[in-house]
């Protein structure tokens, strides 16, 4: 019995230990991908970086926790048919927010507009003032005054840059 407790209390910290060596590894690794691929806008990286960090700290606590699950003896597989249903209602519910996210990504990569720059999009023309996960943020000049338009990442069909000139494309 205290045999038995002592394999898997090993086994408990040998997971702990691999998923705390296997997340300081892929840091490391998003960095230096995140570095090479520099193309000079800080803000658009350090977001991207953010949302590529949580989203693989997800994915190595989930994976991780149902290992220590199994270790000490709970039968995993309903866990996992339970979790995989409900993924997929949370994942026709979430459309949107998908394909924000995927658009988001997308577009960072590109590298089509950054802070600063003068912009056409969605029919709005104004000036990128800052990139949030779902939208990006202009700031419109009108007949009123000034105001911000947020523009989901997924409603961006045509851009048009006015501060790069066709040498930078």
């Amino acid at each position: 019995m205290i045999e038995d407790l002592t394999v898997t209390s090993v086994r408990v910290a040998g997971i702990v230990v691999g998923t705390i060596v296997l997340d300081l590894v892929l840091e490391s690794a998003i960095r230096r991908f995140f570095r090479r691929n520099d193309r000079g806008d800080q803000e658009r990286l350090a977001s991207l970086r953010h949302v590529a960090r949580t989203a693989l700290r997800v994915v190595l606590t989930l994976i991780a926790s149902l290992l220590i699950l199994d270790t000490v003896g709970i039968d995993i597989g309903a866990l996992i048919a339970a979790v995989g249903v409900i993924g997929l209602a949370i994942s026709f519910g979430a459309q949107p927010l998908i394909r924000d996210v995927i658009a988001y990504v997308s577009f960072v990569f590109a590298d089509n507009f950054r802070i600063g720059e003068e912009v056409t999009m969605d029919g709005k023309r104004g000036e990128l003032v800052k990139f949030e996960l779902r939208s990006v943020v202009l700031k419109v000049d009108g007949d009123g005054g000034q105001w911000l338009a947020y523009v989901p990442y997924s409603k961006i069909g045509t851009i048009e840059n006015f501060d790069r000139a066709l040498a930078d494309a």
